[in-house]
């Protein structure tokens, strides 16, 4: 399996690289902070943090995401929607960050989650290029299913137009109504 990608639409300019438009005015990936505040989205409707490719970044994305969700009040959600954050983070550390890289800026990508009426919005944003596709691989396979995973468990999905400094993948996971 081939894990570069020719993205027709990426800008391939020598020009400095200017971060997408979901990340301007954000705090820089080194700094802590809550996407959500910064926004003018209260805390309650919204969640982000920054993760790594490593396992240990990737097992606290879904923990974060677990308690996120339990906080929310939405315990019976949990299992799909980890197992939807869980596709997303390993996409975005298999296909855009170096997981074994021995310097302190190796790549991170984040996680965010907005609560909405009837939904939460699970969204990856790292540095690749490159939008995902739906695969298919055949039976005996080991690989290649995320997509498929999502795109079952979620009522929708989709990519936000691939820059050279990156993208966003995000899934809708239907809730009940929030309560007033």
């Amino acid at each position: 399996m081939t894990t570069a990608c020719h993205a027709k639409d990426v800008d391939d300019a020598s020009e400095p690289v200017e971060p997408p438009a979901f990340a301007r005015g954000l705090p820089a990936q080194s700094e802590e902070g809550d996407w959500g505040l910064l926004m003018g989205i209260s805390a309650a409707e919204f969640a982000a943090r920054k993760f790594s490719a490593d396992s240990a970044g990737l097992q606290y994305a879904r923990h974060f995401a677990r308690n996120v969700m339990d906080e929310w009040g939405l315990t019976a959600y949990v299992e799909d929607a980890v197992i939807v954050i869980g596709e997303l983070i390993a996409n975005a550390a298999r296909h855009a960050l170096e997981s074994d890289s021995r310097d302190e800026t190796r790549a991170t990508a984040w996680l965010g989650l907005v609560r909405r009426q009837q939904a939460v919005i699970c969204a990856v944003a790292d540095p690749s290029p490159c939008a995902p596709t739906l695969q298919h691989p055949g039976h005996l396979s080991e690989s290649g299913r995320g997509m498929q995973i999502i795109e079952a468990l979620s009522a929708s999905w989709g990519c936000s137009q691939p820059q050279r400094s990156g993208k966003m993948v995000w899934a809708r996971l239907p809730t009940p109504p929030q309560q007033p």
